[in-house]
């Protein structure tokens, strides 16, 4: 099986959710998460603070978060296990961030030797 992995990219307007609402959405990322793993394609995965920061350049410009300049912000994390990209972008498709307008990036983990040590 090769590893992917997903980047929950999520509007900022999240932020606006209910203390309902976001357990609502938290209880189906439990649930789907529980379907990946009896599945056998669940690594990893978990949310992201909301606060960050980005270094820049060369100069190494540190800049603080949440980045309320960009209209989507990464939310959270999944690494899936899959035969193939076509088959991760199928089970990418049941994730719940698409239930809120969000969007998933599926990327294909490169191993390295380096990981392997």
């Amino acid at each position: 099986m090769k590893e992917f992995l997903l980047l929950l990219r999520e509007s900022t307007d999240l932020t606006q959710m209910t203390p309902e609402e976001m357990q609502a959405d938290m209880q189906a990322h439990l649930q789907w998460m529980e379907e990946l793993v009896q599945k056998g394609h669940f690594k990893a995965g978990n949310p992201l603070d909301t606060e960050g920061r980005h270094i820049r350049g060369t100069n190494r410009l540190v800049t603080d978060g949440p980045y309320v300049e960009s209209k989507e912000c990464i939310s959270g994390f999944y690494f899936l296990l899959a035969s193939s990209l076509e088959e991760a972008t199928t089970i990418a498709s049941g994730c719940p961030a698409l239930n809120n307008g969000g969007m998933v990036e599926i990327r294909e983990v490169i191993e390295t030797h380096a990981a392997e040590g």
